[in-house]
């Protein structure tokens, strides 16, 4: 199902598969990657209930082992909206016999988009609807267009940042924890390149900031807020027009993992019956 919203500067196009944010405009203005699958056939995947990809491809939930797939099942399932208007919308998702192979836990998953006067709030929240506590990871994927020139395209962060991202070993799957390079150290200008990627995502496992922007040189571009989430990552496609500016809890699994799902980094443990939202947002610059 296509869902379309429009408020007087706005507008986004979502579909129900993995409740996905295919477009947005500002005042005419699309902010989002076009999902040329020539480069990466999709626009802005949802994260849940796991985040790139486990060791070995397995992990442990309470002593049972679980394959979870890449980034989760969310993005890959059809999400029901429940509550749509003009300007906002709401998808839900809850357990099945198809999630419990994976994830053996009962929720709740809903996904909110709403626009603003100048961009689009966007806030998941978890349920947990199990009799024990449910570990899970959670995270955004949105992929903005970079037109021209990928060197004139700069990120800058909220807070000056030190930060050492670990290498993403494209073979194993794995973050190396003691296989780091330096993006930055007491600034907050990343000036970017593709080779940046060559070797997949940067990812920022503790950065102060809780906000960045992509900007060109015209000084136009996004604002990505991420008040509720505890690490970042930024990606593209080799070569890609586009960059991704991922809030995350939780990630791929580094090399000394445990292998035990509830002991991964970033991960968010729900006690049952509870209920957690997070939220970020994008808003149009220049």
């Amino acid at each position: 199902m296509d869902v379309s919203l429009k408020n007087e500067n706005c507008t986004a196009k979502l579909i129900s598969k993995g409740a996905e944010l295919k477009s947005l405009t500002v005042n005419g203005r699309e902010l989002m990657w076009r999902a040329d699958p020539a480069f990466w056939g999709k626009t802005s995947p949802l994260l849940f209930p796991m985040i790139g990809t486990l060791k070995d491809g397995k992990t442990l939930i309470n002593g049972k082992e679980y394959r979870i797939t890449k980034h989760g099942f969310a993005r890959d399932l059809e999400l029901t909206p429940e509550t749509v208007s003009g300007t906002s919308v709401l998808f839900s998702l809850q357990q099945s016999e198809y999630t419990k192979e994976m994830f053996p836990f009962d929720f709740r998953f809903t996904v909110q988009y709403t626009l603003k006067s100048d961009g689009i709030t966007v806030t998941y929240r978890v349920n947990n609807n199990s009799v024990s506590a449910m570990p899970f990871c959670i995270g955004a994927h949105p992929a903005f267009a970079c037109d021209g020139e990928f060197t004139d395209y700069r990120l800058e962060f909220q807070k000056l940042e030190n930060a050492s991202v670990p290498n993403y070993n494209l073979e194993t799957g794995l973050h190396e924890e003691n296989n780091r390079r330096e993006i930055l150290k007491d600034n907050n200008v990343v000036h970017l390149s593709h080779e940046m990627f060559y070797a997949d995502v940067c990812y920022f496992d503790k950065p102060r900031s809780r906000s960045v922007m992509l900007l060109g040189k015209d000084n136009k571009g996004v604002r990505v807020d991420f008040p509720d989430f505890t690490s970042l990552g930024v990606w593209q496609a080799k070569d890609a027009p586009f960059l991704c500016i991922e809030p995350w809890c939780g990630s791929a699994d580094f090399d000394d993992c445990t292998g035990i799902f509830a002991e991964k980094r970033g991960i968010v443990i729900l006690n049952a019956d509870e209920e957690k939202a997070f939220t970020y947002s994008i808003t149009a610059i220049g």
